[in-house]
């Protein structure tokens, strides 16, 4: 049997303000490898590889434990990077990460218990949300710095989410693409 790497997320849609960040993250060179428009996304579960026999059980177990969600709206403000020393990651904040938080709370803990009950295993780290923009490899460049500052009180994008999905995400030279599986509806 295959295995899909997979993850369960809220797709976002590319706005202006974030093809403009997007774009200046793909000028500063080499080190810095910025997410593609149609890969943006906020993560509420990595599942990893996983038997694509499971793919069924999976989205059964979603529609179950997300049923009864409300739509949500979220705004991304600011740009952070992470881990501070020696960082790997440029993410775009939410912009009241306070009053989103017992939302994420509740949905990334039902989401972990049905996964759990299929057999994949528990995130050990805190659940973090952010809206991953790039990736860094070596040391960033200066230039980041000034983009952090130019953004940091900028609303990068206001979405409303309507659903939750199930995406595959198959990797190559060219980065990752993604299939998304099954999109469940919230209400």
């Amino acid at each position: 049997m295959s295995l899909y790497r997979m993850f369960i997320a809220l797709k976002v849609p590319a706005s202006a303000e974030l093809v403009e960040v997007l774009d200046w993250l793909g000028r500063l060179g080499p080190a810095v490898r910025p997410v593609r428009e149609e890969c943006l996304h906020l993560t509420l579960k990595f599942l990893g590889d996983t038997p694509s026999g499971q793919v069924d059980e999976i989205i059964g177990r979603l529609t179950e434990s997300v049923s009864g969600w409300s739509a949500l709206e979220l705004a991304f403000c600011g740009i952070g990077r992470m881990p501070s020393r020696r960082p790997r990651v440029i993410f775009a904040e939410l912009s009241d990460p306070d009053q989103q938080q017992p939302w994420f709370t509740a949905a990334v803990t039902a989401i972990e218990e049905s996964m759990e009950a299929l057999g994949i295993a528990r995130e050990r780290r805190a659940f973090r949300p952010h809206l991953t923009l790039a990736r860094i490899r070596g040391r960033p460049p200066g230039e980041l710095d000034e983009i952090i500052e130019t953004y940091s009180e900028q609303t990068l994008a206001e979405v409303r989410f309507e659903q939750v999905e199930l995406i595959r995400s198959d990797l190559g030279p060219a980065g990752a693409r993604y299939t998304t599986l099954a999109a469940v509806k919230l209400s």
